[in-house]
């Protein structure tokens, strides 16, 4: 998995943050992750980690896993707001 950090502005002027990853799950990992796990954790680029509720992940799950790009928004207290596939 790929993460790339990156900072939005809505039109309130409320800061975002933002991370873009990239996420291949294969449909063995989705099955054991639907089963009990709760989180998925990756590194970013510069070292950092992310870890994020695999459950926001769901409605993106295909026959073969999870795969492509998402964007990730988070509220400036770091909670969850929304995910988006970008490619």
């Amino acid at each position: 998995m790929i993460i790339d950090d990156k900072i939005k502005t809505s039109a309130s002027d409320m800061v975002l943050d933002s991370i873009e990853v990239d996420i291949h799950i294969n449909s063995e990992e989705v099955l054991r992750a639907y089963q009990g796990a709760e989180h998925v954790s990756g590194y970013a680029l510069d070292g950092r980690s992310i870890r994020f509720p695999v459950k926001i992940l769901w409605s993106f799950i295909a026959h073969d896993g999870i795969h492509g790009r998402f964007l990730i928004e988070f509220d400036k207290y770091h909670k969850f707001k929304n995910v988006t596939r970008l490619a």
